[in-house]
């Protein structure tokens, strides 16, 4: 771990391993401005994060950072807008790998201040609140005093150890589409890709009957585990299929709780987040020989019958994975018998 990151952050992800298949933020964000700009229009705007975001075109040279936003870029079509891109793992959506072929990558995934200068962006997109710290690239202001504008996902606006009192919803995501869509100047781009999102979203739950599964979201660390709390993308997720997130009395995005705590509810599903940073607990298979081995979880009732859905850690993150997870969880619901 050589980044003062939260310990949930300090990784790359990997593809599921297991029973489903992979496919293609807590706050709300507006968009300001009138519909049908294109990327020869003027001035675009929205708010983020409290903030005015605003360019007098849309953006024509931008540095993503994180897996989230990046992917969202390019199913967005702005592949040739991307001057430089940080990402911790290259495992992007099956949609996308051969955009990713073709983007200027930076050596890791918080590149230096100066590296991403000398891209000359005039807009930066991250996902997580760390970005804007002297600790991952720089803070806003340092952007700000060089004319160089930066929107980051409103689900990390208050950052990753913040508590929060909103859910996280889906309208959240799209609020996000669409104010990424409008200041690139795409705004009918982002209206499709929502429209898209919704109808998967509720064609995957159509018909599932889950309201007494009990999930249980595990991402990382066997000593400490971080398990999702109410209000993040996992909660998206798990609502999204009816069914009930075993902590979500907790009010942080992954908050580091006790085994003991996870015995005492002892779930019906783990959902687990497969890693490959290489960690203790990171991947899939570790986590669940530490289910199945140590003797204080052994006898849970979601290890006894064997009950696992495994994701990629990013769509464990909020982004447009998030509709992928639904569909995986709702698939791996039916296939372990415990939904209709």
């Amino acid at each position: 771990m050589s980044s003062p990151r939260p310990a949930r952050r300090l990784s790359t992800v990997a593809a599921g391993l297991l029973v489903l298949l992979p496919l293609a933020a807590c706050g709300s964000s507006s968009s300001d401005g009138e519909a049908g700009r294109d990327a020869s229009d003027p001035a675009v705007s929205v708010t983020n994060c409290g903030r005015k975001v605003a360019l007098d075109r849309p953006a024509q040279r931008a540095v993503s950072v994180n897996q989230p936003a990046t992917e969202l870029l390019l199913t967005l079509g702005l592949r040739d807008r991307i001057v430089g891109a940080g990402l911790g793992d290259t495992n992007v959506l099956p949609g996308l790998k051969d955009d990713l072929k073709d983007l200027d990558l930076f050596s890791q995934e918080f590149p230096s201040f100066e590296d991403v200068l000398a891209t000359e962006p005039d807009l930066v997109y991250a996902t997580f609140d760390y970005t804007f710290t002297s600790e991952g690239i720089a803070d806003r202001k340092k952007f700000a005093d060089l004319g160089i504008a930066v929107y980051q996902s409103p689900s990390e606006c208050a950052g990753q150890e913040a508590t929060h009192t909103e859910a996280l919803t889906l309208d959240d995501q799209y609020a996000e589409i669409r104010d990424v869509a409008t200041l690139f100047g795409v705004k009918g781009r982002g209206e499709d890709l929502v429209a898209d999102l919704e109808k998967r979203a509720a064609t995957a739950t159509d018909g599932l009957d889950a309201g007494g599964v009990s999930t249980a979201w595990w991402y990382s660390s066997t000593k400490t585990p971080y398990f999702a709390g109410c209000c993040g993308a996992p909660g998206i997720m798990t609502r999204a299929v009816g069914a009930q997130n075993a902590f979500d009395d907790l009010d942080q995005l992954w908050p580091e709780v006790s085994w003991e705590s996870v015995v005492d509810r002892d779930p019906d599903v783990f959902v687990l987040a497969d890693l490959t940073r290489g960690s203790e607990g990171d991947t899939a298979a570790a986590k669940i020989a530490f289910l199945e081995s140590n003797p204080a979880t052994k006898n849970l009732t979601a290890v006894r019958n064997k009950r696992y859905i495994i994701l990629p850690g990013t769509t464990m993150d909020p982004s447009i994975r998030n509709v992928d997870g639904i569909e995986e969880v709702a698939q791996g619901i039916r296939a372990l018998g415990l939904g209709s």
